[in-house]
């Protein structure tokens, strides 16, 4: 397949362009509307290899999009998967695509900064920890859907005991709720701003980390933050482990009640709409 030479690029997904050595990347939707086209996938791919061939930005930023009801969002996409005819493609396609961009950026060879507003999923809070920095807006709330159904989060378990220790993130990741000061406080975030400044003052910390040493950042960076061969196995592991549970014989019965008392609708209700498996 043919890397695109360009990464400046708007679609469905994101938008991106490159403003004073800074590579910008907006994103509209969440990463799961790729589980419905196969051909989206592979375009995602060579975005993100375009990425790494490139040398023509020093560091990378990621204005990720809030996520919208994420307990209604995410029990759709697992009843979607659930009635899917084809067992675990959804859930393979998502777990792939997130690997995938994970790996990338344990690779990147600049600074990376995510930034995030509204309400952030845990689900995006994992991906955001694959970063450099984070730095988040003042009405930051961080939730997690999978915590009530007894599902993990996919991306939890490499940088979070990495930086809270196994047992207080064993602790977080059964939180279903918390606010950007708590983040704040764990280390999981780097800065809050106000929501009206999050992409002023989001860029003026990148230009004021590429004026310091990035040299020694990256050198760091390369020491503490990833050993490759560790990220795949724990990536692994979380795709089993959700896959099991997903088939799980009580599994069924457990999130059917959970939607039923939480939304008033069954698995079958939820389920329905236009995504569409090719």
């Amino acid at each position: 397949m043919t890397t695109q030479k360009s990464f400046t690029t708007d679609n469905d997904l994101l938008s991106s362009s490159l403003e004073n050595d800074v590579l910008v990347i907006r994103q509209k939707q969440h990463i799961k509307t790729l589980t419905q086209d196969i051909n989206a996938i592979y375009s995602f791919y060579e975005y993100q290899e375009s990425i790494l061939s490139s040398k023509s930005y020093k560091a990378m930023v990621m204005f990720a999009c809030p996520d919208k009801d994420e307990y209604i969002e995410y029990s759709m996409f697992l009843s979607k998967a659930l009635l899917a005819k084809n067992d675990n493609l959804l859930i393979d396609r998502l777990t792939n695509a997130v690997n995938h961009l994970i790996r990338t950026l344990s690779r990147f060879n600049g600074i990376t900064v995510y930034a995030g507003r509204g309400t952030v999923s845990m689900f995006h809070l994992n991906l955001g920890l694959a970063y450099d920095y984070r730095i988040v807006a003042d009405d930051t709330v961080f939730e997690n859907a999978g915590a009530g159904i007894g599902m993990i989060t996919k991306g939890s378990g490499y940088f979070l005991p990495r930086l809270l220790g196994v047992r207080k993130a064993t602790e977080v990741l059964q939180w279903k709720t918390f606010y950007a000061e708590d983040a704040l406080d764990l280390g999981l975030i780097d800065r809050i701003v106000p929501v009206s400044k999050l992409e002023e003052e989001t860029m003026q910390f990148v230009a004021a980390n590429l004026e310091a040493s990035v040299s020694t950042l990256l050198g760091i960076r390369k020491l503490f933050k990833c050993d490759p061969k560790e990220l795949q196995r724990s990536l692994e592991l979380e795709d089993r482990l959700i896959k099991e549970r997903l088939q799980s014989p009580d599994f069924r019965k457990t999130f059917g009640e959970y939607c039923i008392k939480t939304f008033g609708w069954d698995i079958e209700t939820l389920g329905r709409g236009q995504l569409r498996v090719q």
